[in-house]
């Protein structure tokens, strides 16, 4: 299934009958020129937010592909529990780039980057970002966009509303339980993954009284992003 994105579908609007949409200069471009969809063709989108929709093509424009959206499909897939994953952005911005796709796949809920005491890069470009969420949520035929949250400080990141079941990876001590042992399925989890330099001890400190437990990913010594990619997949094993 090829699928396009548009975040203003509306079921409501797809149960009264056909309605028109205006696909985005991307999507357009994407549609016509490297899948050459043409005039009458039927197509599938999604609003990023659980819902499939069918739609033929009315008009197929490289800028502006207008779509009949005729339908409209709750995806039953289950996306519950949900996986928040804060993680301090790296150096190298490829890295965070190649981990948000593949957590986008595999269906975390929200990415939060955070910017801690031994950061070294705090800014990334968003809007880049989200494009690539957009194209891998697409790519795994998806119907829930991440949300993504940007330059949001450790100490803020404490007195945001976060899910029950805590986690902040840390190995300081060596005496850590690993996360697989003390993630409880079926509840909601938010997952702490540190810079290059990890976490301080302060913040570490301020995370255990904010009602988080420090935990290993194992024996080996892992980067930013493998790390984040390990947390993601441990809690959709545990879930399975």
């Amino acid at each position: 299934m090829q699928l396009f994105y548009h975040p203003d579908l509306s079921p409501e609007l797809a149960a009264g009958g056909s309605y028109p949409v205006t696909l985005s200069d991307a999507e357009s471009l994407h549609a016509t020129k490297a899948l050459r969809i043409r005039n009458g063709d039927a197509i599938v989108l999604t609003d990023g937010k659980g819902y499939f929709y069918n739609g033929i093509i009315e008009h197929a424009d490289s800028r502006a592909t207008l779509v009949m959206v005729d339908s409209a499909s709750k995806d039953e897939r289950p996306y519950s529990p949900s996986l928040t994953l804060a993680i301090a952005p790296t150096k190298n911005p490829d890295r965070i780039e190649w981990l948000v796709e593949k957590i986008t796949e595999l269906g975390v809920a929200n990415i939060i980057l955070i910017r801690c005491e031994h950061s070294e890069k705090d800014r990334l470009n968003l809007d880049r970002l989200n494009r690539l969420l957009v194209a891998a949520m697409k790519q795994s035929n998806r119907s829930m966009l991440p949300a993504l949250q940007g330059n949001i400080a450790f100490t803020e990141l404490m007195n945001e509303p976060l899910p029950e079941q805590r986690f902040i990876a840390w190995c300081e001590t060596g005496n850590e339980e690993h996360i697989k042992n003390l993630l409880k399925p079926g509840k909601d989890t938010v997952i702490l993954i540190g810079p290059e330099g990890d976490f301080s001890s302060e913040e570490v400190n301020l995370a255990m009284r904010n009602g988080f437990t420090p935990v290993s990913l194992g024996n080996f010594r892992l980067r930013t992003e493998t790390a984040g990619l390990m947390a993601v997949t441990f809690f959709n094993v545990i879930n399975s």
